[in-house]
């Protein structure tokens, strides 16, 4: 067994679901920070370009679970919360979309996973932000709870 494996059962015995969905959150935003930082060199370096469009894949596939999630049966969470996390997926996927054509806004994608962290915790959301100079923290995540409690 590795260290990596005692440490996802660890995470798995004692994170909360909200906690590892923030983590992931701020994993994928972190990604897609430094994807906008190296998005206007990217044209004719295509490594960094792969690079961008990873991250932009990433943050899709986030959003392409969070639905996915909301939408089997049993997700407790109240139904209009599941609709607007659904109408968020969308907007996401399109937005990416966009951003991929050279079209689209990065930043928006940043500001609403940034929104969606400070619902999963406002507290730790508001730190993060304030130490890292408004960059989001980027800790090791174990993989996706199996559904959002709140925004």
């Amino acid at each position: 067994m590795s260290s990596y494996d005692a440490y996802n059962r660890t995470i798995k015995s004692t994170a909360t679901p909200r906690d590892v969905e923030y983590r992931l959150l701020g994993q994928v935003t972190a990604a897609l920070i430094k994807a906008q930082e190296q998005i206007g060199e990217s044209r004719g370096k295509p490594t960094v370009m792969a690079e961008v469009m990873d991250a932009l894949n990433w943050n899709n596939q986030v959003w392409d679970t969070f639905v996915e999630d909301v939408g089997t049966e049993g997700n407790m969470l109240p139904r209009e919360l599941r609709a607007a996390i659904v109408s968020l997926g969308i907007w996401v996927s399109r937005e990416t979309g966009l951003v991929q054509s050279g079209e689209g806004d990065i930043e928006a994608l940043i500001s609403v996973n940034k929104a969606i962290m400070r619902g999963l915790n406002p507290g730790r959301a508001d730190q993060d932000e304030q130490a890292s100079g408004n960059q989001v923290s980027a800790a090791p995540n174990p993989g996706l709870s199996a559904s959002l409690d709140s925004f």
